[in-house]
């Protein structure tokens, strides 16, 4: 087609030539886009122990399943081995700086990748350039892992092994059901230890404890025993005298045993003896020691003044009294039916403060004394009496002055308002009450075999002393016997 007058056109080759280009121009571009040529990179260095016979460059970098970069180096002759990665600028805002990374295969023949690990505590700084990551491990490769088979293999006589599994299978033929009852048995202990895995696990755990303490005390151990070498060095140089110091104990004995040999008799019927006496001292123990720290509490109040108080003098009243009867066996035995003790036991009263054992009734005991008047003995009053002869040789004489003495004991003193005569019977028959204000016994309990002890009475807690109030019964007394003077001669 002729060009209009005034206009230019390009020719048609020249069209072609330029739609060429224009192909080639995307195509490269397509290329170098693909390539990532454009994109902005960060350079990264991941060590490893090794990197595996499948690592190339331009191998991935993966983060969750997402490519974020490629390998575009190896250098296997460092130790560790360094591998160079690149990472996409628009993908390391999501990789910590303190991610972790491990080289993968894909599958066991495939090529190998970088995986980067998230960390659980991601910090909030993020990857950088020049940043250098540690890899955890490597797959292990089966090619790698035939190789070193093929060498073991090359190592291994084929007649001798052959000869080892002959040999072991022989061993085993015809064991198949004590094979399989050792397998059961180990069952059976398996099945029996599961239960008690938490019982091993916290033995273990207190060996921990063990061996620590142990190994805090080794030092102290050892020197222990470098002094039993000691000791056992000055053992051996007093050798002669360990001998003799034996010897004389051989001596020692056998002369304990001349000794007691003769006696054992005597000593044995010495103990039998003695134990009576110490059984009765055991029973009485509490109030033994009791009466004792009575007597200190009696000296600090009053005891010392008593007897004299100032260490080398003591204040006595002393008499001269008619002996009494001898003892005589079995007339004079005492009537030991009486236990002041709870349950019948030896007991201390108010001791080691006898102050607080009045006012106290009388305890009705089974010890052959009178009645009721035992701790309160009758004093008497003292009635003169006389026969004076002496007023018939004045010079005037004088009849005898004659006062007779009432006949029987002395009278008891007087008690005070409200309270019966003093040794008067407070109860009679039945324990009927003979006195007002005072309340009655009740029956009294049946009579004890004789030689039988008694417990003592006791008032109940809730129980009140009577109080003697009611005026006592009158008293008559006889009077006085009046001697008429004997007539001068």
């Amino acid at each position: 087609m002729d060009a209009r007058p005034g206009e230019h056109r390009l020719r048609p080759a020249w069209w072609a030539l330029i739609l060429v280009l224009l192909i080639v121009a995307f195509t490269v571009l397509s290329a170098v886009t693909y390539a990532g040529v454009f994109k902005s990179r960060i350079p990264v260095t991941l060590t490893s122990d090794r990197t595996g016979l499948s690592m190339q460059t331009d191998s991935k970098v993966m983060l969750n399943g997402v490519q974020v970069g490629t390998v575009v180096g190896l250098n296997r002759s460092l130790n560790p081995t360094s591998i160079k990665l690149e990472i996409d600028a628009d993908q390391a805002k999501y990789i910590p700086a303190n991610v972790g990374a491990q080289i993968r295969s894909t599958t066991v023949f495939g090529a190998k990748y970088v995986d980067l690990i998230y960390p659980k505590n991601p910090t909030k700084q993020r990857i950088s350039a020049g940043a250098v990551l540690k890899s955890k491990n490597v797959t292990t490769e089966i090619n790698t892992v035939l190789e070193s088979l093929r060498g073991l293999v090359d190592q291994i006589d084929p007649m001798k092994l052959n000869a080892v599994l002959t040999a072991l299978s022989q061993g085993v033929r015809g064991k198949g059901e004590r094979i399989g009852q050792a397998i059961t048995d180990a069952n059976e202990v398996l099945l029996a230890l599961n239960p008690r895995s938490d019982v091993v696990r916290r033995d273990w755990q207190a060996l921990k404890g063990f061996s620590d303490v142990y190994a805090g005390a080794a030092d102290n151990l050892v020197t222990v025993l470098d002094a039993g070498a000691t000791a056992g060095a000055t053992i051996t140089s007093r050798a002669a005298a360990l001998d003799t110091l034996l010897l004389n104990t051989v001596g020692l004995s056998q002369a304990g045993i001349n000794l007691l040999a003769p006696n054992q008799q005597n000593l044995a019927d010495a103990v039998n003896t003695l134990e009576p006496t110490t059984a009765l001292l055991l029973e009485h123990s509490p109030a033994v020691t009791c009466t004792l720290v009575g007597v200190k509490w009696w000296l600090d109040h009053g005891g010392y003044h008593d007897i004299g108080g100032n260490g080398y003098s003591q204040v006595a009243d002393a008499g001269i009294l008619l002996g009494d009867e001898p003892y005589r066996y079995p007339d004079n035995l005492p009537i030991i039916a009486a236990k002041g003790g709870p349950g019948g036991k030896p007991g201390c009263g108010s001791l080691p403060d006898p102050s607080k054992m009045y006012p106290v009734r009388a305890l009705v005991t089974n010890t052959g004394w009178g009645r009721g008047i035992d701790y309160r003995p009758n004093p008497g009053l003292g009635t003169n009496c006389w026969r004076d002869y002496l007023p018939v040789t004045r010079g005037i004489p004088q009849p005898p002055s004659i006062r007779q003495c009432l006949p029987g004991p002395a009278p008891g003193p007087v008690n005070g308002p409200g309270l019966p005569p003093y040794g008067a019977s407070l109860y009679g028959p039945g324990g009927v009450s003979l006195w007002p204000g005072i309340p009655d016994a009740g029956t009294p309990p049946p009579l004890p075999v004789p030689g039988t002890p008694v417990a003592p009475g006791k008032i109940p807690p809730d129980q009140v002393p009577p109080v003697f109030s009611a005026p006592p019964p009158p008293v008559t007394l006889p009077p006085p016997a009046t001697i008429a003077p004997a007539p001068i001669p």
